[in-house]
């Protein structure tokens, strides 16, 4: 499987021009991820529409274990997370409006509830893994398996269990981010500075939900050849079918270098 990969710092970021699209107004929303955080920067933005104190509608932070949600210039603190309980582990997150009220998940377990009637509407670009105005401590370390943003539709509204496949776009997907594109109806309109890497398979599709905290991604990024030494590897001469056509008539390998 692949996961997108941010840096933590200004450089390494998705950016998604203002568009109405992204403006929740009063109605049902959600926005849901699955991250692996690594970064040890001040105040990092999992996303945010605007830039504090002025013109803020909507983001996240976990600054120093507190989970922070943001709307209309002011903060609500969601929770305080231990460094095991959301660093270098794959954790889920949503964020759901229905009917007036917003509720935070982690892992599929509702952490937080609030009366909200807010317009979530401004002129400002969004960003995920940052502000809109970047800066190195505003910047999201680590990895993200996808990141969902859904107008108009509340897609929990009590406990559930996270899934550990892919997320697939509805109609109301305003943006579905995975390293391998981007749909939706912005899809097309993002900038796109972060990387990819391959993580090596595991039991499950996807990243599991709560793997036990380890210094390194619980599915381990691959960046080696398949072969570590290629010298204990050879094909016996005139051993290749005439052309390098079909199989190969015997082999062995070497029980000692020559």
């Amino acid at each position: 499987m692949s996961s997108l990969y941010f840096l933590g710092n200004d450089s390494s970021y998705i950016s998604i021009p203002n568009n109405a699209d992204l403006n929740f107004g009063t109605g049902d929303f959600t926005v849901e991820w699955y991250q692996y955080q690594t970064d040890s920067n001040s105040f990092p933005r999992i996303f945010q529409k605007g830039n504090y104190p002025t013109n803020l509608s909507i983001g996240v932070s976990i600054e120093g274990g507190q989970f922070y949600y943001w709307r209309d210039n002011s903060f609500n603190p969601v929770v305080y997370l231990a460094p095991s309980a959301y660093k270098n582990r794959w954790v889920h997150f949503a964020i759901c409006r229905s009917s007036g009220i917003t509720k935070v998940y982690k892992d599929g377990t509702s952490i937080f509830s609030l009366a909200d009637t807010y317009d979530y509407t401004n002129t400002q670009d969004m960003v995920v893994s940052n502000e809109t105005t970047r800066s190195n401590p505003a910047s999201f370390g680590g990895y993200m398996y996808y990141f969902h943003y859904i107008k108009g539709v509340a897609k929990y509204t009590a406990n559930f269990t996270v899934s550990t496949a892919m997320v697939t776009a509805i109609p109301e997907t305003v943006l579905l981010l995975t390293a391998d594109g981007a749909s939706g109806s912005l899809g097309n309109t993002i900038t796109n500075t972060a990387g990819t890497f391959a993580i090596t398979p595991g039991p499950a599709p996807a990243p599991a939900p709560t793997p036990a905290p380890a210094p390194a991604p619980a599915f381990p990024v691959t960046k080696q050849s398949l072969f570590t030494d290629n010298s204990r590897v050879y094909y016996k001469k005139s051993s290749l079918a005439p052309g390098g056509i079909g199989g190969v008539r015997n082999y062995r390998i070497k029980s000692h270098k020559t």
